[in-house]
């Protein structure tokens, strides 16, 4: 049985090289990423091995994949190793007269002024904290943030949309509604049938398809999507192109082109619910204000 008292003689190194293996799902690619030569990235993971006393991968196969308790070791190095890097960004940020550094990420259906309102007073309260915000897909966000890349996000609320170790607490929730041209609202849902529509790429936005699907199915809306795109702004062009109109949350009213229109429409029962989300492993007294700043949906 191993020892789980021994001392260690694994570092950073050790990690990162573990972790580059099972990004490029090979030795040789892994060595080539690092630019470093494959015996000694083969060498590391072994003794990483050895030292772990279990084997952290599947050679058996054309590709190298985890084993199970390999899986369960890369999630807490990924974290490690984020957690390092942040901590001498973070450092590095103090010294030069800031007081914290929070990263963010945010569903571009999140965009709306209670974020940028809650922003203001955070700032106001803590001044001198970075901010940093970065849009991406509700799937990515629950990856960084269970590898501590990103310390907190708000994401569209859904039974698909969770994973453990992650808390999620609902902040606001908007009323769906169409958007089309500027003066081109439909009256109700009947008007929508035949209509063309642009949607989001299901597989970016499968929370928000899944949410449409069922309103739709409600309202006995049969939806004819002509285009996908996985870029808000994309889709927005399109709309304003005349290719078809889409559904977004009310909340985004104020970040549309002047040129489209954002309305409510009779007949579609639809709210999106806007949660903010953290892991539970890397919380902390700065965060925990933050997200006072955002008060818990009724």
């Amino acid at each position: 049985m191993h020892d789980s008292r021994k001392p260690t003689r694994l570092d950073l190194r050790h990690l990162r090289y573990a972790l580059a293996v099972a990004d490029a799902q090979g030795f040789r690619a892994a060595a080539e990423l690092l630019n470093i030569a494959q015996p000694a990235i083969s060498k590391a993971v072994k003794d990483t091995e050895v030292d772990l006393g279990f084997r952290i991968f599947d050679r058996s196969g054309p590709r190298v994949v985890p084993t199970p308790e390999g899986v369960v070791f890369l999630d807490d190095a990924r974290q490690t190793v984020a957690q390092f890097e942040r901590t001498i960004r973070a450092s590095r940020q103090n010294a030069a007269g800031a007081r914290g550094h929070i990263i963010v990420g945010y569903s571009a259906l999140a965009a709306s002024r209670q974020i940028s309102e809650a922003l203001d007073a955070f700032h106001r309260s803590i001044p001198g904290v970075q901010v940093e915000m970065h849009v991406m897909s509700t799937d990515n966000m629950l990856k960084n943030l269970k590898s501590g890349v990103i310390d907190l996000g708000f994401l569209l609320s859904h039974p698909t949309v969770g994973a453990p170790g992650i808390d999620q607490m609902p902040v606001w929730s908007s009323s769906i509604g169409i958007v089309t041209p500027a003066g081109e609202a439909p009256a109700g849902v009947k008007d929508l049938d035949g209509v063309p529509f642009v949607m989001g790429l299901r597989e970016n936005w499968r929370s928000w398809r899944a949410l449409l699907d069922s309103a739709c199915d409600r309202a006995n809306l049969s939806t004819v999507v002509v285009d996908e795109a996985w870029d808000v702004q994309v889709i927005l062009q399109r709309v304003a192109e005349r290719r078809g109109v889409t559904f977004f949350p009310l909340s985004m009213a104020d970040s549309l082109p002047a040129a489209l229109e954002l309305a409510l429409i009779d007949g579609l029962d639809a709210e999106a619910t806007i949660s903010m989300a953290w892991s539970t492993k890397a919380d902390t007294s700065l965060l925990r204000q933050f997200r006072n700043h955002f008060p818990q949906l009724a």
